[in-house]
């Protein structure tokens, strides 16, 4: 596949609808890596699964597009684990990330891997992320998530997700105040997408977690909807 035969399938994906299967070429013919991450269900939000794709093609300073693939929602935690394990299966996903402090959730992964008996490498397992530690978590994963979604150098594609009515939702006086477990739509693919770029980029894009956010250069979230994600 030729540099602008995969620029056309990711143009094609990116135009898909969300949730149906696509029609195309081999997705990883023209994308790689694939993260995977989950939210539990929050106070009073469903949890959220995402997996999202970064194009094989760099196209704005260095950096490659990212596209949200699959997303899925439920108060099941159960549910949420299994469908985990389906999509890992279907996109061989290079990794999940969550929150691992959650005893029912690793019940269920571990009833999952036992009944489906894969081998090692083939094993669902999550991978920790400091980010459900941060006590200014909110600010941070919004900041990151404005800065892909720029209008004039825009690097992130949520095609017809559920997650951006949840993004244009949040006021700029309540960001602060948000916490984790609010909307794990927004934390998961929070997850995915800072941690794909943190594996692949870090030296030059990643920001350390414990920085603190400038809460007044936020000034809400600024993303214009109308503009086509």
């Amino acid at each position: 596949m030729n540099e602008t035969e995969m620029n056309q399938a990711w143009e094609d994906l990116k135009k898909a609808e969300l949730g149906q299967p696509y029609e195309g070429p081999s997705l990883r013919e023209f994308c790689d890596p694939f993260y995977g991450a989950v939210a539990w269900p929050g106070k009073e939000r469903p949890g959220f699964v995402v997996v999202v794709a970064a194009s094989r093609v760099v196209k704005c300073l260095g950096e490659p597009e990212i596209c949200l693939s699959e997303e899925f929602e439920s108060f099941d935690t159960r549910e949420l684990v299994r469908q985990c394990g389906a999509l890992h299966h279907q996109y061989r996903t290079d990794k999940w990330i969550g929150n691992t402090d959650n005893d029912a959730a690793y019940k269920f992964m571990r009833e999952m891997n036992d009944e489906f008996d894969p081998l090692p490498n083939e094993r669902f397992n999550l991978t920790p992320t400091q980010m459900v530690d941060m006590k200014t978590l909110y600010p941070y994963i919004l900041g990151e998530l404005k800065k892909l979604l720029r209008q004039d150098r825009r690097l992130l594609c949520l095609r017809d997700s559920k997650i951006l009515s949840h993004l244009s939702g949040i006021e700029g006086s309540e960001i602060a105040t948000l916490e984790l477990g609010d909307y794990p739509a927004i934390e998961a693919l929070a997850f995915a997408v800072i941690s794909l770029r943190r594996s692949q980029y870090e030296d030059q894009f990643y920001e350390p977690v414990d920085e603190e956010p400038d809460l007044l250069s936020l000034g809400g979230l600024g993303i214009d909807l109308t503009g086509g994600w």
